[in-house]
């Protein structure tokens, strides 16, 4: 039997590291050079397997595209903050209340809890109000008899949502065995990097928070683990958690981000070497979410990137990264691969022929494929 159960719960914006966010905004260029977009480097397109799902309109879950138009035109400069000084970083906040799931296997949305709420992890002094956002689960059949469980965690795109996003990935989750997991976020403006590292470091803590209480509110035991699955916005989303927290990472899908954080804390200069700041790479990320990279867990993850090779429309991503990583998403896609793969980390780009800014049902199946694959390899001996 289909057991779904959908959850209300609600966050609290965490307070971002003013010396992190002033790194990002004020690092001198770097002369990078990204690799000719004419040479495709990589591995081959997994072929389909039977009983993949089938395609769901690309509109239906993502508007990157169409956010565009309504996002700045031009990106200025950010102003600095007021003081250099570096804050300590903010503990971890634990934000997020599940309610226990309901008995019946029908959908159904828990309440609110209200402000003055004291269940759950208590928050001390949260620096903005309250916000709401939907957690999606799905349970596959049997799952009391198949434990411990995978949790495949789905991020969608700008202006999608998590339940929509999912539902093309259900049927596979359902077969694999997989506790499904899609939050909804209200992302912002993802061509400001303040704003895209003020939202990524404040989302991971959630997806974190939410997989520590999952468990107990499921009533099942799960593998400590998960599987990260991302598709353009999401996608940034889904391998930034695995730079913050790559002891809960098998293995990361990430489809047509529009940006990456590349795996590097300093970059070679003529006089020397510069320290290259998060969103755009993890030299101060100690600063940003209060500890360095685990490099040992970090080295154990795969990662999983797929691109249209169409999807190179200059204008759709943020010229901030132009410097480290190249101006579309195809040359940024292949740097993150050649970043990864120099550090020793398995990684596979796939580039999608005749492909734009979608999700087309090919990438879907590699991507499923690719997860389940690096599951059964087992690279952490659960």
């Amino acid at each position: 039997m289909k057991f779904f159960v959908r959850f209300a719960l609600f966050f609290v914006v965490a307070t971002v590291s003013i010396g992190c966010i002033a790194s990002a905004v004020d690092s001198p260029p770097v002369n990078h050079a990204p690799a000719p977009a004419s040479v495709v480097t990589g591995a081959s397109v997994i072929p389909a397997t039977s009983g993949s799902v089938a395609a769901i309109p690309s509109n239906s879950f993502d508007g990157d595209r169409q956010e565009v138009g309504n996002l700045r035109a031009s990106q200025k400069a950010l102003p600095a903050p007021s003081s250099p000084n570096r804050p300590t970083p903010v503990a971890p906040v634990s934000a997020i209340a599940l309610d226990p799931p309901a008995p019946s296997s029908t959908d159904f949305v828990a309440p609110p809890l209200p402000k003055s709420s004291n269940s759950g992890a208590r928050i001390s002094k949260p620096s903005r109000p309250l916000e709401g956002a939907e957690l999606y689960v799905h349970v596959p059949p049997q799952a009391n008899a198949r434990q411990p469980l995978r949790v495949l965690v789905v991020l969608h795109g700008m202006g999608g949502s998590g339940e929509v996003f999912s539902q093309s990935l259900v049927g596979e989750a359902e077969r694999n065995g997989w506790v499904l997991v899609a939050p909804t976020f209200q992302y912002h403006d993802y061509l400001d990097p303040k704003q895209l590292m003020e939202d990524d470091i404040l989302f991971a803590q959630r997806i974190q928070d939410t997989l520590a209480v999952l468990p107990q509110r499921l009533n099942l035991k799960l593998r400590q683990h998960v599987l990260l699955y991302g598709f353009s916005r999401g996608a940034q989303l889904a391998h930034r958690f695995a730079y913050f927290y790559p002891d809960r990472v098998e293995s990361v899908v990430t489809l047509s981000a529009g940006a990456y954080t590349l795996p590097t804390e300093k970059w070679p200069m003529d006089k020397g070497t510069q320290v290259i700041p998060f969103p755009f790479g993890i030299g101060d990320l100690r600063e940003c979410v209060g500890q360095p990279v685990n490099w040992q867990a970090l080295k154990k993850i795969s990662f999983w990137v797929g691109v249209g090779a169409q999807d190179n429309q200059a204008g759709d991503v943020s010229r901030a990264f132009d410097q480290y990583s190249g101006k579309t998403r195809v040359e940024r896609a292949r740097t993150f691969q050649q970043a990864l793969k120099a550090l020793g980390i398995d990684v596979w780009l796939v580039i999608f022929p005749n492909v734009v800014h979608e999700m087309t049902s090919e990438m879907r199946t590699g991507g499923m494929q690719f997860l389940r694959d690096d599951e059964l390899a087992d690279h952490w001996d659960e």
